[in-house]
């Protein structure tokens, strides 16, 4: 067994960090920022703690569902149903995959007009093999179901919470089995039936918050042996000895036979220049979002189930989309506040007066400055964009040859499923 620095202490380095320890390395894990989890972190809003960041985890292929089960943590689906917002009304989302519905019973289909609705029944008479040669989301729901269809029902979905135009998702990525569920099933909407399960959910959470998971990493990871510091900017990796020689900005130097890399592109890129390699850093977003904490008692009826996404341009909101947070995640509910988050473009600084105007006008309650108990403004800068799996297969090749493993959301892309089955590289 050999000795290893994880550098990054985000979800991919600490449970790297983990397997590792526990297959028998000896690991030592060092994190430039002041907590561990990275874009998985708690804020305390009034009297309760909830999740600043990601605050759930897609339950397609099993991975996290069964780290969370190893780790003893109980998990749950949301409660609730997420609405569209349009300036005529607010519609429910469909209950099925990236807003496909799954039956011509979903109330989302509401929003079509009898026309619309029409080339949506037509879907069960079409032929498999219309839309089978589909390459991306917005191709195959444009063959299947119509452009209306498209723009109603999948777009404010596929923009609100990927921040991507559905033209632009390729299927093998966001709904790798669709297509063969098509051929199975003969139509677009009992295959996002099959592929979606009766009642089942999408996602789900660790009960009290996604930062749940990364809790109880760490201390699986240091009851095992492993050793973490935060504050702890690592400023060189170079090679020396009988591995490398990774140096910190404090002037702590540690010897060891291998390197994980878990840290943000930007950093990744200059350590390994370090070592002769030259891996460009892809481009990165910036992701805002506001919080509120409130005590508005007509808000117990959540008027909007668990949110709302912004459907159309409106000048009069900033916002893009509005969780509510509290009704999504009822154990957040217990202290009787309300908890609201709202999600903005990159370029929007939203003021709290902004924040209040908008979280009004989505659920439709009046929200008063006095029933506000908390607030925060929270700013992701360096949120990864996406790599095709060929740029990230050759990237990820580039460093093993030199004996350093990469892993983490801007290799595997930003849902935690994706960055949790990464991690598996690490125990070669």
């Amino acid at each position: 067994m050999s000795t290893v620095a994880v550098v990054g202490g985000g979800l991919a380095g600490l449970l790297s960090a983990m397997r590792l320890q526990e297959a028998g390395h000896t690991v030592e894990l060092r994190e430039a920022g002041g907590h561990l989890g990275g874009m998985i972190s708690p804020i305390r809003l009034g009297s309760v703690e909830v999740d600043s960041g990601a605050e759930a985890y897609a339950v397609r292929g099993g991975v996290v569902r069964a780290l969370c089960d190893d780790l003893g943590l109980e998990v749950a689906p949301p409660e609730g149903t997420p609405h569209i917002w349009w300036r005529h009304g607010t519609f429910p989302m469909a209950e099925g995959v990236l807003g496909i519905p799954g039956s011509l019973e979903d109330p989302a289909l509401g929003v079509l007009t009898e026309e619309e609705l029409a080339v949506v029944r037509a879907d069960a008479e079409l032929a498999a093999s219309v839309g089978a040669d589909a390459t991306t989301v917005g191709e195959l729901v444009r063959a299947r179901l119509g452009e209306p269809a498209l723009t109603k029902l999948v777009t404010p979905v596929t923009q609100g919470v990927y921040s991507m135009s559905p033209d632009r998702m390729p299927l093998t990525a966001f709904a790798p089995s669709l297509l063969q569920a098509l051929q199975s099933e003969g139509s677009l909407l009992a295959a996002v039936a099959h592929v979606r399960g009766p009642g089942s959910a999408a996602v789900e959470q660790p009960i009290g918050g996604m930062f749940q998971l990364i809790n109880a990493l760490a201390v699986r990871f240091e009851a095992a042996g492993g050793t973490v510091r935060t504050s702890a900017s690592v400023s060189a990796v170079k090679r020396g000895g009988s591995g490398f020689q990774v140096g910190l900005h404090d002037g702590e130097q540690l010897d060891v036979e291998r390197v994980v890399l878990a840290a943000p592109a930007a950093v990744t890129s200059v350590l390994l220049g370090h070592l002769g390699l030259e891996v460009p850093a892809p481009p990165v977003r910036t992701a805002r979002s506001a919080m509120l904490a409130v005590a508005t008692p007509a808000l117990a009826d959540n008027p909007v189930g668990s949110g709302v996404l912004l459907a159309e341009r409106d000048d009069t909101l900033h916002a893009r989309a509005l969780t509510h947070y509290s009704a999504k995640w009822p154990w957040a509910a217990a202290s009787g506040e309300h908890v609201l988050r709202l999600s903005y473009p990159e370029h929007v600084l939203a003021t709290r007066a902004d924040v209040l105007r908008d979280a009004s006008r989505f659920v439709g309650v009046q929200i008063a400055e006095r029933d506000v108990t908390g607030f925060a403004s929270v700013g992701w800068e360096s949120m990864p964009t996406r790599i095709d799996a060929s740029n990230r297969d050759f990237i990820v090749e580039t460093a093993l040859e030199a004996g350093v493993d990469l892993v983490g959301a801007w290799l595997d892309g930003n849902g935690i499923a994706a960055v949790v089955a990464g991690t598996d590289r690490v125990l070669r």
